[in-house]
């Protein structure tokens, strides 16, 4: 558990036990005196996130016994959840990913994966794969090299599946492909089986 998760499973206890000051004033209050001390986004979205999991796990934990209907735990955690979106969307407002330079492709290894792109597009319209999504999902991935590689080559698989669960690709094909373009990235290349 890094301390990010320390600190968000350690404040929900705080959040919610200040007896009658639950109102949605006193629970935005204290969280965002405990947000000021976070100052990267990314940490501050990590704790929001373990943040409202912890709450809403509370909440079912707590509804399965308790008898009374929107009782005061239950309105608390709701007025929480609702304070905790609010702050992620505000933050998602602004918040730009940038993976680690490690993960960041350089310019050689963008115009290797650009041109790879461009051969598999010409190979698979050689082979008869003529649909227009498939093409458009290939040419939509030299859009994302910002992404990182890790989110980049996650990208990829995930547009693979979908094109074999629309049955655009099979199996075999779908997986040679992905070995085709992460052929130069060892760490990447065995993402897939």
């Amino acid at each position: 558990m890094n301390i990010i998760e320390k600190q968000a499973e350690e404040f929900a206890d705080y959040l919610y036990n200040a007896g009658d000051n639950n109102r949605l004033e006193d629970i935005e209050s204290r969280l965002s005196d405990k947000l000021y001390y976070l100052k990267r986004d990314r940490d501050k979205l990590d704790f929001l996130k373990i943040l409202r999991n912890h709450t809403l796990n509370e909440k079912i934990d707590h509804e399965k016994d308790c008898a009374t209907k929107n009782c005061g735990f239950s309105r608390a955690r709701d007025t929480g959840i609702f304070l905790i979106d609010q702050e992620v969307d505000e933050i998602k407002e602004y918040y730009t990913f940038s993976p680690k330079k490690e993960e960041e492709f350089n310019s050689e290894e963008e115009s290797q994966l650009h041109s790879k792109l461009n051969e598999i597009i010409d190979k698979l319209e050689k082979q008869g794969y003529g649909q227009e999504i498939l093409f458009q999902e290939i040419e939509d991935l030299k859009n994302h090299f910002d992404l990182g590689k890790r989110n980049w080559f996650q990208l990829l698989k995930g547009k693979l599946f979908d094109l074999g669960v629309e049955k655009i690709l099979e199996h075999d094909k779908i997986k040679e492909l992905f070995q085709e373009i992460s052929s130069q990235f060892q760490d990447y290349s065995k993402m897939i089986n």
